[in-house]
């Protein structure tokens, strides 16, 4: 009996540290297909705003929400 409740608690375990893995390397797809092209975007589009004369705030403001996409927190 002492023996199935050690496997069923290895299970458990390995259950957990599986999802973990899982949660880990989706949250690392999500960044790496998803927000860093959005960020990049946004950062080139900043920078060709800071180009002009007249737009220079909004490019600004632009290049700053593509670094806090690429950057959170």
């Amino acid at each position: 009996m002492i023996t199935f409740m050690i496997c069923l608690a290895l299970l458990a375990v390995l259950f957990w540290v599986g999802f973990a893995v899982t949660g880990a390397l989706l949250k690392a797809c999500l960044w790496l297909f998803i927000l860093l092209p959005i960020g990049v975007v946004l950062c080139v589009l900043g920078a060709v705003l800071c180009c002009t004369l007249i737009l220079i705030p909004v490019g600004a403001k632009v290049f700053m929400a593509g670094i806090h996409v690429i950057l959170p927190g």
